[in-house]
């Protein structure tokens, strides 16, 4: 067998196992590529916690009533006033009525600012529980677009980086076996020009 013929012969091999071997590897990356893009498509997705949402909702409503319409104040200004009308028929003659009025009317007076000062005080209170509660809200919600919307769009935009770098690896890999196979072709065929000349000698 001659220098040319295994020279040819190890070109050809050399293109036909880089072709071979890119077109496994193309096919098994698509595989990947598929099972890849599978996974991105069926990441678990997080739901609201409903408990936070009802909080949240139930902490919104309360802080949002009028503290000034609730039972709690309502029942307070009734005792008031029905002490007062305890007062004024307790007082039996004119002169009693005349002093004592003024004390009567100064005490339903201070219970109803207490009453007030309650009444905001419990509004604080729901204020603070809201404030609580959108921070719980918040945090909830910033945990699912992360989970729902930001992590599936890095995966895909990671998938999407891999598979830029494993076609260029690739096409590299393919050119390198195409100019191994050229080189390989060139080197048989400069030796075929370059041997020498056998003459028959005389």
């Amino acid at each position: 067998m001659s220098f040319a013929v295994i020279g040819i012969t190890s070109a050809a091999l050399s293109v036909g196992t880089g072709a071979y071997t890119a077109i496994s590897a193309n096919t098994k990356q698509k595989r990947a590529q598929k099972r890849l893009e599978e996974l991105a498509k069926n990441s678990p997705l997080y739901k609201a916690d409903k408990s936070i949402d009802d909080y949240y909702r139930q902490s919104l409503n309360r802080f949002n009533e009028n503290t000034f319409q609730s039972q709690q104040y309502q029942m307070g200004a009734m005792n008031a006033r029905r002490a007062t009308a305890q007062g004024l028929g307790a007082l039996q003659d004119r002169r009693s009525a005349i002093g004592g009025i003024s004390k009567l009317a100064l005490g339903q007076n201070y219970a109803m600012q207490n009453l007030g000062v309650q009444a905001e005080g419990q509004k604080n209170q729901r204020f603070n529980q809201y404030g609580n509660a959108t921070q719980m809200k918040s945090a909830d919600n910033q945990r699912a677009f992360d989970i729902n919307t930001m992590t599936p769009f890095n995966r895909k935009l990671q998938l999407e980086q891999m598979k830029g770098a494993a076609a260029g690896e690739q096409f590299n890999a393919g050119l390198t076996m195409i100019g191994q196979g050229a080189s390989a072709a060139g080197t048989v065929a400069a030796a075929k020009y370059t041997a020498p000349i056998k003459t028959k000698s005389s």
